[in-house]
């Protein structure tokens, strides 16, 4: 009987040892993907074009952030009318023939995703929301906040010889932040448009404003819009 118990507390050990194992290297994943979800590339400084080149990037326009699948209050409150207007802008930008480059997030770690899947791979979340006209828009999938990271914008734009970028989408203290902070590291000109781009709250998009405007980057408004 002893020796039956003996067997049963090294197996319930066991049992606890591999959860408690299971639960370290989820919460070393989490720190590993919140560090470098987080990080700012460097990239290779831009040729110095002599005539100004523009894109347009439209940031995690989703089914996860402002679509049916948002847990997001704030984000599914305002996105009729933030995508009315990035509707409005790419259709300008397509009629010039400038470059529309919609970016999504889409996450491909299956211990993240065991957590949150609701950027993952395959899933509704990681689409576009179904409002957004793309049409002849060029796709770009990232899996870190900078745009830029482990994918090919890079090359995108390089093929296209890009020097200015106008930037619309969300979030404005996040993965727009990040891209921005990216995209001057390159030397690229940064332009905002403010109708068409959303934080976690008001407040947090007029301070993020006054953050971009003290960093070089022009904030514009919708009819200002000029190229």
């Amino acid at each position: 009987m002893a020796k039956k118990k003996g067997i049963l507390k090294k197996i319930i050990l066991g049992i606890i040892g591999l959860i408690v194992l299971f639960i370290l290297i989820v919460i070393g994943n989490l720190m590993i993907f919140e560090k470098t979800a987080s990080a700012v590339s460097k990239g290779q400084p831009i040729d110095n074009f002599n005539e100004k080149n523009y894109a347009l990037l439209v940031i995690d326009i989703q089914e996860a952030t402002t679509g049916v699948v948002s847990a997001n209050s704030f984000y599914t409150r305002n996105s009729d009318d933030l995508i009315k207007n990035i509707n409005q802008i790419t259709e300008s930008f397509k009629n010039q023939n400038i470059p529309v480059i919609y970016i999504r997030s889409e996450i491909t770690n299956p211990l993240i995703n065991l957590l949150n899947n609701s950027y993952a791979k395959g899933s509704l979340g990681a689409k576009f929301d179904k409002r957004l006209n793309i049409g002849s828009g060029i796709v770009v999938v990232k899996s870190r906040n900078d745009a830029f990271m482990n994918s090919n914008l890079d090359n995108i734009l390089s093929i296209n010889k890009i020097n200015e970028l106008y930037i619309v989408g969300l979030d404005a203290a996040q993965c727009i932040n990040i891209t921005v902070e990216a995209a001057q590291n390159r030397n690229y000109r940064v332009n905002l448009i403010e109708e068409a781009i959303l934080s976690e709250s008001a407040k947090m998009k007029d301070s993020m404003i006054l953050s971009y405007r003290n960093r070089g980057v022009k904030v514009l408004k919708i009819d200002s819009l000029k190229l």
